[in-house]
């Protein structure tokens, strides 16, 4: 027999740390370095309690063994003169992709709609359901456009379109594989970088005693790129608490590039099971003609090949220069999820009605990524 609770206290979150960590880790849809209780914990100590918002985390549990998990927090949102809360993953803007965690040995739908159950039943507590960058391929993204989710309005609009590249071999195999023009200017500015009179230099940091160098290398970096100080504390706090414990587990690799012992750049990346995760990249504004974006890409591939790497996901958005790489990407899907409360529904009708009336009336174009809504089910 399932249960379900809500995790709305630090202590009753702290409880379940192995558990959490043992269930993300029992499926390797969610065998993720970003779904570790350590980075929700830290994501919402550093992005979502400065913010008000509060846990809302749905536990699901068969006997007590947790078989089930949905990690978000509980915020508030203005529209016009109107109020309403909103449940949604937490600290998007870093973690790339979200999903549900569930123990792989249970049928998913029956975890999912225990977890949908719950939710509904504390619907008095929230008017809107975000869920950004759901993975397509997740089972999780098929049960919102199932059957089983019919009984409430919902909203789909495009969410992260990810590239990613696969590799195999060396280094120079991958660079045969791209446009001739684009393996000339990746091999022209690496030329250029390990000629240059004024101290080349590649450091890649990968040790726990190593930590403090990497984020002042890379404090320096952001404060002196077009990010500015921009959120740069809370950036770098948040780094500093969950760094510990993936160096523990060797899956943290910082990699910097400097010139006279100046970074020039900084990336920040992840790795599990030989897939290299990207979370950021940051180059000084002074040294823009160095190209501190190229090399580190080329560098930080060619370390993954050199140990035996097998994907690298950049963990963004599709900007056009990223096409040059690759043409693989995940893609995800964003769901805006609405129950029969009054708000709720004046919210769902606002977005659906009102705000396409308003753009028709103001020859506004619709929004790009809106893929569909499906109304109340009487």
């Amino acid at each position: 027999m399932m249960n379900t609770r809500i995790i709305t206290t630090e202590q009753e979150l702290i409880a379940v740390k192995d558990d959490w960590d043992n269930l993300v880790r029992s499926n390797p849809e969610t065998d993720m370095p970003f779904y570790s209780w350590d980075w929700f914990y830290r994501s919402y100590l550093h992005f979502g309690k400065p913010e008000g918002k509060e846990l809302f985390v749905v536990a699901t549990e068969d006997s007590g063994r947790l078989c089930g998990l949905l990690p978000l927090v509980r915020g508030t949102k203005k529209t016009s003169k109107i109020t309403y809360k909103v449940l949604e993953f937490c600290n998007t803007g870093i973690t790339p992709r979200n999903n549900v965690f569930y123990c792989p040995q249970y049928d998913s739908d029956t975890v999912f709609n225990a977890i949908k159950n719950a939710l509904f039943e504390k619907s008095k507590q929230w008017d809107m359901l975000c869920l950004a960058n759901v993975p397509e391929t997740a089972a999780f993204h098929t049960f919102l456009l199932s059957k089983h989710n019919s009984s409430c309005a919902m909203m789909q609009t495009k969410g992260l379109n990810s590239p990613y590249i696969e590799l195999s071999g060396t280094i120079d195999d991958y660079l045969a594989m791209l446009h001739k023009k684009v393996r000339y200017n990746i091999n022209r500015y690496v030329k250029l970088f390990e000629t240059n009179t004024n101290k080349p230099a590649v450091r890649f940091f990968q040790k726990p005693e190593e930590q403090a160098e990497a984020l002042s290398a890379g404090s320096a970096v952001r404060q002196n790129s077009w990010k500015g100080s921009s959120d740069t504390s809370r950036f770098f706090a948040f780094w500093n608490d969950v760094l510990p414990e993936l160096y523990e587990r060797n899956e943290a690799v910082f990699l910097t590039v400097l010139l006279d012992d100046v970074p020039i750049g900084a990336c920040y990346r992840l790795c599990r099971n030989g897939i290299y995760y990207g979370f950021g990249t940051d180059y000084h504004q002074d040294y823009k003609k160095d190209s501190p974006g190229i090399l580190m890409f080329y560098y930080l591939l060619r370390h993954i090949t050199e140990n035996d790497g097998k994907v690298f996901d950049f963990c963004g958005s599709d900007y056009d220069y990223k096409s040059q790489y690759t043409s693989l990407f995940h893609a995800h899907s964003t769901f805006q999820i609405f129950h029969s409360g009054l708000k709720s529904r004046f919210i769902y009708w606002a977005k659906t009605v009102l705000l396409p009336l308003y753009r028709k009336m103001f020859r506004k174009p619709p929004p790009g990524d809106f893929i569909m809504c499906r109304k109340y089910v009487k």
